[in-house]
């Protein structure tokens, strides 16, 4: 995708459906007095400082009622986009808002592709590329605390280390530079700063160490409930949803296929999917199929959550070792379900009652200490990003190859100084590359 930054654009901003308000984006130069011009009070629109709102009418050939409208004025820089740039707060609906578009159209409006308004933002200076990136993070967040640490890398956390870490690189760059310069001086050993330089490095393994944890928090993990048919699969994640999602029946095979669902879990994104019931025959060839994807389900699955049915007693063992769940054991947690009808959990197992709660907490706990991601506190950087996460990498490879002792000739250690210069520069956007931010930008959705 490649953007262009020289037209006005616009975009509708919020879903397009019936709403009380709509609310549609435009920037660029000239925006201001491209919609004047279809403004019932285009004088007072002229004229207007930025950070101000307007009412009035958008009017089509300057007598026909689009809508009645707010429009909020910015002036660049002081905006989003860097840009001058009017927001159209308009009535609901699918008819109206398409209506607005097509009369901003009119006027020399093109739709601004995904992205488009964040990648200006990113272009004149408003924000970084780690920035621009959590942008798009905030919106897709799943819990709060994803929208926190997200938040936290649009207010600059991560920008800032590595901003700073940046400057003190470029110090030492600047020194060898200076003794490239001087070959004269040879003899004389450049004077580096080498407890700085570990400095950075620290600093940058630390950050990387964050991504792991910043995954979690933004992408979530998969748990499986996985089961022989009738251990109470069904009635377990309708206990984890507090409401009844799934089939719960006393037939064998109920569940076909899977069914899952968004859990909270102390800020981590939880997918529970509801598979299944294995056996090892069925003459039943839908079943069949669903054994089939539940088995591909548990190999894709983060946790799996092994149930087995108490009320059978040393029968459940036996049942659960038909099953040849093929799991780690640090991915596995046994649940003996039915407890209230079954004797003690055997040494290992978890023993919870999906019908009346019994032992579910003890559950939950359990979850929770196989995901914890070590929550940062505060507004401490941390990274989500596989982009930032292996350009971190690159930088920290090139300050471990620094060896001023080691009689490597002063051109290659610039170069180590300067490889992690430019590692770091693109991971914060300071090196334009288009394929990089294409890949960055074009992953948002219209409006932003």
């Amino acid at each position: 995708m490649e953007y262009h930054l020289n037209d006005p654009i616009a975009a509708l901003a919020t879903v397009r459906g019936r709403s009380a308000i709509a609310v549609i984006r435009t920037s660029g130069s000239g925006c201001i007095n491209a919609i004047a011009g279809i403004f019932s009070r285009p004088k007072i629109l002229v004229n207007s400082e930025g950070n101000r709102v307007h009412h009035g009418w958008l009017l089509r050939d300057g007598l026909e009622r689009i809508d009645e409208v707010l429009l909020t004025v910015f002036r660049g820089p002081l905006s989003y986009t860097g840009e001058d740039s009017v927001e159209i707060s308009c009535h609901g609906g699918p008819v109206l808002t398409d209506a607005v578009m097509d009369l901003l159209r009119s006027v020399g409006f093109r739709d601004a592709a995904p992205g488009e308004f964040s990648f200006r933002a990113f272009s004149n200076g408003k924000m970084d590329l780690t920035q621009a990136e959590a942008v798009r993070e905030i919106i897709e967040a799943r819990t709060d605390r994803g929208r926190a640490l997200a938040l936290s890398r649009l207010g600059g956390s991560v920008r800032s280390l590595i901003g700073g870490v940046l400057d003190r690189i470029k110090r030492q760059a600047a020194i060898a530079s200076l003794a490239l310069d001087y070959p004269e001086d040879e003899g004389e050993e450049a004077d580096f700063d080498l407890e700085e330089l570990r400095s950075c490095r620290e600093s940058l393994e630390r950050l990387v160490d964050t991504w792991n944890t910043g995954r979690l928090y933004q992408e979530g993990i998969r748990v499986a409930l996985a089961g022989p048919v009738n251990a109470g699969k069904s009635s377990l994640f309708n206990l984890f949803l507090r409401e009844e999602r799934s089939i719960v029946t006393e037939k064998p095979g109920t569940t076909r296929d899977w069914v899952e669902a968004w859990l909270n879990h102390d800020g981590i994104p939880i997918l529970l999917i509801d598979t299944a019931g294995l056996r090892a025959d069925t003459a039943d060839a839908i079943e069949a199929e669903g054994i089939r994807r539940t088995r591909e389900l548990i190999a894709s699955s983060n946790l799996v959550l092994a149930l087995a049915d108490g009320a059978r007693g040393n029968l459940a063992l036996r049942d659960f070792e038909q099953m040849s769940l093929d799991v780690e054991d640090s991915h596995l947690i046994r649940v003996w379900n039915k407890a209230d009808l079954a004797p003690d959990a055997p040494p290992g197992w978890i023993g919870v009652s999906a019908k009346t709660g019994v032992g579910f907490s003890d559950l939950v706990t359990e979850i929770g200490a196989r995901t914890t991601g070590g929550s940062p506190e505060g507004d401490a950087p941390v990274i989500n990003s596989a982009r930032q996460r292996a350009l971190l990498l690159q930088a920290i490879g090139a300050l471990n190859n620094f060896r001023v002792d080691s009689g490597i000739p002063m051109d290659l250690l610039a170069e180590d100084l300067y490889e992690a210069l430019d590692a770091l520069g693109e991971l914060v956007g300071a090196v334009r590359r288009t394929d990089v931010l294409n890949l960055v930008f074009s992953s948002f959705c219209v409006g932003k």
